[in-house]
């Protein structure tokens, strides 16, 4: 049973990594944006700040997931069984393998908007944004750029559809700790600050609450983690 078809090309030799903006993280901005204008045209700074927090905090449910880091991949990767053993002792040549190469993406950001906690302080002019940490929101391999080569075609211990879902699985696991290594979480949460900041500045501007800063911090540190925004 042949699972692939083998490509003559030669592999390729080194893993290539690389940064890149989201449209994703502008996308989600705006998407907050809409969600947050709705919340603050609902009262105004006559208000109590308790009944601010709770309208802003609310209007979070509306979002589900706040992706805001994107991390690319391209590797190469070998899959091997060893060789058949008959009452412990190993059969020459009924060891299956294969080599490929293959790319994906790793996305990060916040899974559970929702859970953001909204403090408004009147006295002091200060909006404090408190977000669920960041994490890895999902690791994939894109199937279209799977190229094999080398592959074993050996009748008697063939590849099956296991061993390359197990093996594509197993490199997932790898690409997504290779990202956690290279900051992908440390880019996602600044990004996500930058949004979050940027966001309910602009909005805070046109419902006459102009002149208070914006702070976001995190619940896993319980510290603020970014600086006063007019």
């Amino acid at each position: 049973m042949h699972l692939f078809k083998k490509n003559g090309k030669d592999p390729k030799t080194s893993r290539t990594k690389g940064w890149r903006p989201l449209v994703l993280a502008a996308l989600a901005g705006a998407a907050l944006a809409i969600v947050l204008v709705a919340a603050f045209s609902n009262f105004q700074t006559a208000q109590p700040s308790s009944a601010a927090s709770t309208t802003i905090k609310n209007s979070l449910s509306d979002i589900s997931e706040l992706s805001t880091e994107e991390y690319s991949f391209a590797n190469v990767g070998k899959y091997t069984e060893d060789d058949l053993k008959v009452l412990g002792i190993s059969i020459p040549f009924t060891g299956s393998s294969f080599v490929a190469t293959y790319e994906g993406t790793v996305k990060a950001g916040i899974s559970d908007i929702e859970a953001a906690d909204v403090a408004v302080d009147d006295s002091t002019k200060t909006v404090t944004v408190t977000l669920p940490d960041v994490e890895i929101l999902s690791c994939s391999i894109d199937p279209s750029t799977i190229e094999v080569y080398d592959q074993t075609f050996n009748p008697i211990n063939q590849i099956q559809v296991s061993d390359v879902s197990n093996f594509l699985s197993s490199e997932e696991d790898k690409e997504e700790e290779e990202a956690k290594t290279n900051g992908t979480l440390d880019k996602a949460r600044t990004h996500a600050e930058k949004i979050v900041k940027s966001v309910v500045s602009s909005i805070l501007s046109g419902i006459s609450r102009d002149g208070y800063a914006v702070k976001v911090s995190w619940t896993t540190s319980g510290t603020d983690t970014s600086a006063d925004a007019a």
